[in-house]
């Protein structure tokens, strides 16, 4: 417990005179832009004067800045913001500056009858509707009350959940202007959604399906070409299949007819014709598997306005054609 009095005995000594200089710095900006906010009226530039007295007040707020801010809003033509600002300097003079709330109240007196007024109303307004005023959040509670403004041009805003956004701009009158503003808040177009709830926006006329050219060109292609390797394989078999007969007539002068034994010569006829049986047979089952494959990827393609092919098989190979 001591050591925890301690550091916060530490803190308070370090931290104490950076808060003081830290209000100071604050003090002497605030004194520098109530001087630069009086030069500029002095001179009748209230439009930019106005700004500085307003920054002067936020950094150090006193009596004395208001009367002057007050008094360059009155100038400026911003009568409600004026009227405002005098009522806040008297509450603030009211006890140490009673001369100076007097004056700011006899201005708050002559400036009411010259105040001008908007009203903003929003008719069976809709649960969760946001009302804005040049930006500025405008309170539920006063939909349909004459709110005291600055004449002058003003933008009105309004959202709500499921509406189209409202905007509208009105130009106040000075000298006791009334304005309204009705707010209109449409519905927005319904969004359709799918089963699992996925919001898809308007409901719109799905286009006619169209038919898939690119996949089905594709697919008789792959068709066809697996179609000729078969054919090829086809071929490929019958031709060893030839060999291999040949070479067993060439073994029998020389085997026995049974060819259970053969002559050298023999032998290797007979070695030549299982090999080229077994190519043949190889070739035969694979062809007759790929071109069945082929023929049914051909079929089963979306078909086009035109396609017609054609197969040319010959002992040295295979050839497709055609338009598809």
């Amino acid at each position: 417990m001591r050591r925890l009095a301690w550091w916060g005995l530490c803190a308070a000594v370090v931290w104490a005179p950076l808060a003081r200089a830290a209000g100071a710095d604050d003090k002497a900006a605030a004194q520098a832009m109530f001087d630069e906010g009086r030069k500029l009226m002095d001179q009748g530039k209230y439009a930019a004067a106005c700004p500085k007295l307003e920054a002067s007040e936020r950094l150090d707020p006193g009596a004395g800045t208001l009367l002057n801010l007050a008094a360059c809003y009155e100038k400026n033509g911003q009568t409600a913001s004026a009227w405002v600002t005098y009522t806040d300097a008297a509450t603030a003079s009211r006890d140490r500056h009673p001369d100076w709330a007097q004056r700011a109240e006899a201005r708050v007196k002559a400036l009411y009858p010259t105040l001008s007024h908007l009203t903003i109303e929003v008719p069976n307004a809709p649960n969760g509707v946001a009302v804005t005023r040049d930006g500025k959040a405008f309170d539920a509670g006063s939909f349909g009350a004459a709110m005291p403004v600055d004449p002058g041009h003003h933008v009105i805003d309004a959202t709500a959940p499921n509406k189209k956004p409202f905007h509208q701009e009105v130009d106040v009158a000075a000298q006791s202007g009334q304005a309204k503003v009705t707010v209109q808040l449409e519905d927005a177009p319904v969004a359709t959604t799918t089963g699992n709830g996925t919001d898809h926006g308007p409901l719109t006329t799905p286009p006619p399906p169209q038919e898939d050219s690119n996949r089905g060109s594709g697919m008789r292609v792959a068709g066809l070409v697996t179609l000729g390797v078969g054919a090829a394989g086809l071929v490929v078999g019958g031709v060893f299949g030839a060999l291999a007969i040949g070479k067993k007539n060439e073994a029998a002068p020389n085997c026995l007819p049974d060819f259970s034994r053969c002559t050298t010569a023999g032998k290797a006829s007979v070695d030549d014709g299982l090999a080229f049986g077994t190519v043949s047979t190889i070739g035969f089952i694979a062809g007759g598997v790929l071109a069945a494959a082929g023929l049914t990827i051909f079929l089963l393609a979306p078909k086009s306005k035109e396609t017609h092919v054609s197969v040319l098989v010959s002992p040295f190979g295979a050839s497709i054609g055609g338009a598809f």
